[in-house]
């Protein structure tokens, strides 16, 4: 995967959100500290605002969120969600024991190492099987892990490609930064859809097929 992560940097920079990574430790401590400038430069530019990132509706049915999206039961209400995919291996299925919603846990990590790509399949049964109400995909910020899972369906039900999918998800929700591993994957993920062929961009086109019934 290294190769495949440093490929998709080279090929892909402009989909490379640095500012919002999270970059790992090194271990022990020893070197780090010095790293690290003793002062922030005044002219750095703003970030989005991750903490305070609201519900983001991606398709009439499908939410992007965080953890306080899951934990807000008036909200998921107002919004009418009734399916929920957490993809955490922590947070609680929030509201679990009031019998409101549908849960699938994808038990994954933000990290260089998980294999994101082996819940896809089992997002889009979960998400297939959603009927009349909408459903939320989050995990603790709604920036990487929950946000991959949503450029993949994207990819597979739209026909996107994975810039395209990336690019819309982007435009709904500009705080979305899957790492580098995610995305090194999506890109495998598109060469196994098309097999080897790039898929046509039909993003407008594409839309009106993920709709399920009940949503126009």
């Amino acid at each position: 995967m290294r190769c495949r992560k440093n490929g998709f940097k080279q090929n892909h920079e402009n989909l490379c959100d640095n500012s919002l990574q999270l970059q790992e430790c090194p271990e022990g401590g020893g070197g780090g500290a010095s790293a690290v400038p003793p002062t922030l430069p005044q002219s750095i530019p703003t970030t989005p605002d991750i903490e305070n990132a609201e519900l983001t509706p991606i398709l009439p049915f499908l939410f992007l969120g965080n953890e306080h999206d899951a934990q807000d039961l008036e909200k998921m209400q107002r919004m009418n969600i009734g399916y929920v995919i957490n993809v955490t291996t922590h947070l609680p299925l929030y509201h679990y024991e009031k019998g409101m919603f549908n849960y699938k846990r994808l038990p994954a990590t933000d990290s260089n190492k998980q294999n994101l790509r082996q819940y896809f399949e089992e997002a889009f049964e979960f998400i297939a099987h959603q009927c009349g109400k909408g459903l939320l995909i989050h995990c603790q910020a709604g920036v990487s892990r929950s946000a991959t899972i949503v450029i993949a369906y994207l990819m597979k039900h739209t026909r996107m490609t994975m810039t395209d999918a990336y690019k819309f998800v982007k435009g709904k929700r500009p705080i979305i930064s899957p790492n580098l591993n995610f995305m090194g994957q999506l890109l495998e993920f598109e060469e196994d859809l098309n097999n080897g062929v790039t898929p046509l961009a039909t993003m407008g086109l594409a839309l009106g097929r993920v709709l399920p019934a009940g949503f126009s």
